[in-house]
């Protein structure tokens, strides 16, 4: 058989993309990591399904549907999100790493990230995802989770500091995080706005791979979802595009 010209696969530790021609499909590996769980049939469906309704709120064009995966039998076996493929070369990520001009495309991000959040629903339980408290338990969730890579990863001294900054910060401003809620600033957002999941089309970007395992997760300021890609431009040594942005 002769091998579909431009084909390829990644894979990261949650599912594998396989790229066929215009085409990505996008299957969910059967783990259960805690914060996620695929470990059933029954599960990735719903997940899959769940993906492409949220995701369609930024990029309704590349999400297409999804798909059932057949075994030799002709029983299904899976299930699969099937997507636009876009074109790697005009990525976010990689456009700032080659030094392309993109503050054309952070404003048009921008406008299409404040478009979402405009209308974004605002309700009492995604309100209290952005109180004081549920943000100092998310801090104490991640301080603990990081733990064991103490020495590894990051030095104790560096994850005492973290959690020292993190608890005085948060500990003299619930009056701050009641008001942006007062404001209706807290929404359900993308909760992982990434560069390199955003793409610079010619008709505006396409911004993907919200975080959807979690609503609560993705329950947050909008401030957030602006200030991770600046954080995220400045991991990709662009400050000036951050501070842009």
């Amino acid at each position: 058989m002769k091998p579909v010209e431009g084909a390829a696969v990644t894979e990261t530790h949650i599912g594998v993309v396989v790229f066929v021609g215009d085409r990505a499909y996008k299957l969910k590996k059967p783990v259960n990591l805690g914060f996620l769980d695929f470990s059933t049939r029954e599960l990735r469906e719903r997940a899959c399904h769940r993906e492409v309704e949220l995701n369609r709120r930024f990029a309704p064009d590349v999400y297409l549907g999804v798909a059932d995966v057949h075994a030799p039998d002709g029983q299904v076996c899976d299930h699969l999100v099937v997507m636009r493929r876009m074109p790697a070369d005009r990525r976010l990520a990689t456009l700032v790493r080659n030094g392309a001009p993109v503050t054309n495309a952070l404003r048009d991000t921008a406008r299409t990230l404040a478009s979402w959040h405009a209308r974004a629903p605002r309700t009492p339980t995604i309100n209290a995802q952005g109180t004081r408290d549920a943000l100092q338990a998310r801090w104490n969730d991640n301080i603990h989770q990081t733990r064991p890579f103490h020495g590894d990863t990051i030095t104790p001294q560096t994850a005492t500091e973290i959690e020292q900054l993190a608890t005085e910060f948060l500990a003299g401003r619930q009056p701050l995080f009641d008001a942006r809620i007062t404001d209706g600033r807290v929404i359900d957002g993308h909760g992982d706005l990434l560069a390199t999941d955003i793409f610079c089309l010619d008709d505006g970007p396409r911004i993907l791979d919200c975080l959807e395992f979690d609503d609560h997760l993705r329950s947050l300021d909008g401030l957030d979802d602006a200030c991770f890609l600046a954080m995220d431009l400045e991991r990709l040594n662009a400050p000036d595009l951050a501070e842009h942005f």
